[in-house]
């Protein structure tokens, strides 16, 4: 048996609105320009851009996906299977994964990491023409990424562990409750930002070589107790309600600077809906759930309220 820990990256899964934008539409046409100008795309000169943009936060070593695509000798492989993947746009499969319709609605989101018609076409080109690697001297420099073990949103003021679950590497999967944990809070804290990590207590056998084959964890939501809850709130279980869940290859979650969500003392987390899934090892893991507060006296001036609408079939978004 090893004991390992999972080495879980930050993803660019989650895309906010944003207004300021100009920047990210201006994005891909510096690539375009320079391969207009000479016939012959390079993986130095036009990919490399175009994959530390989109495709690296998740293909880099022991993250998320399958495969690294840092440097040309490990993306040269794949030259073929991303031209496959990037050119099927709006299909099951494409890459980078991308849910928005691009003809329809909003199209203006900070970090999108999706390809425009142009970039795949030069994907198309270079993949085509063999996957010349070009001059070095025109690789941009690497992306720089937070150590494995660092947390995205800094070190956190608490770190909460949920029970440890056990998950066959051939188990179908599971559902359910694993209980709740406290949080150890002496005081009421307003929660400024939050962020999930899977840890892995021990891994017997050959993890699956795909998207996600590194976690057992599909998704989990998370509550959060009020042991004295005030009979005069509309929504009693608003707490429980409001928090983050966490998704494979979520980011972590800063919510906004008027509007912190408070932990009460005495508080526990409760993981009352786990979705777990086998990755071919037996596996023994659970979640760190990490929290940075505001500075105590901070008081939210913006109300946070719960709202429904449709029954879950009637939107199609």
């Amino acid at each position: 048996m090893t004991t390992t820990r999972n080495r879980r990256r930050t993803f660019p899964w989650q895309v906010m609105l944003t207004t300021a934008v100009a920047a990210l539409a201006a994005m891909p046409a510096p690539a375009a320009a320079q391969a207009a100008a000479n016939d012959e795309v390079t993986f130095t000169r036009d990919i490399a851009p175009i994959l530390q943009r989109s495709c690296q936060k998740c293909h880099q070593p022991n993250s998320l996906a399958p495969m690294s695509l840092i440097d040309y000798e490990e993306v040269r492989p794949w030259a073929r299977a991303i031209k496959l993947r990037t050119g099927l746009r709006d299909k099951p499969g494409v890459m980078p994964p991308w849910y928005i319709e691009k003809d329809i609605g909003i199209q203006r989101f900070k970090d999108d990491p999706s390809l425009s018609d142009e970039e795949v076409a030069l994907i198309a080109r270079w993949a085509d023409n063999g996957a010349p690697r070009g001059n070095p001297a025109d690789l941009p420099p690497p992306v720089p990424f937070i150590d494995v073990d660092q947390w995205e949103i800094g070190q956190p003021d608490l770190i909460v562990s949920s029970p440890s679950f056990d998950v066959a590497g051939d188990a179908p999967d599971w559902w359910g409750s694993i209980g709740e944990v406290p949080t150890g809070l002496t005081e009421d804290r307003y929660v400024a930002a939050m962020e999930y990590k899977e840890i892995t207590e021990s891994s017997v056998g050959e993890t699956r070589n795909t998207v996600g084959g590194l976690f057992v964890v599909h998704h989990a939501t998370l509550g959060v107790t009020d042991p004295n809850p005030d009979e005069n709130e509309d929504d009693p279980l608003a707490a429980q309600r409001r928090w983050p869940t966490h998704e494979v290859g979520r980011n972590a979650d800063v919510f906004d600077p008027e509007a912190g969500k408070i932990m009460k003392a005495g508080s526990k987390l409760q993981f009352n809906s786990m979705h777990l899934h086998a990755n071919g090892a037996d596996t023994r893991a659970h979640l760190d759930v990490g929290f940075k507060f505001h500075p105590r006296g901070y008081k939210p001036t913006r109300k946070w309220v719960r709202m429904s609408f449709g029954n879950g079939v009637d939107l199609d978004i």
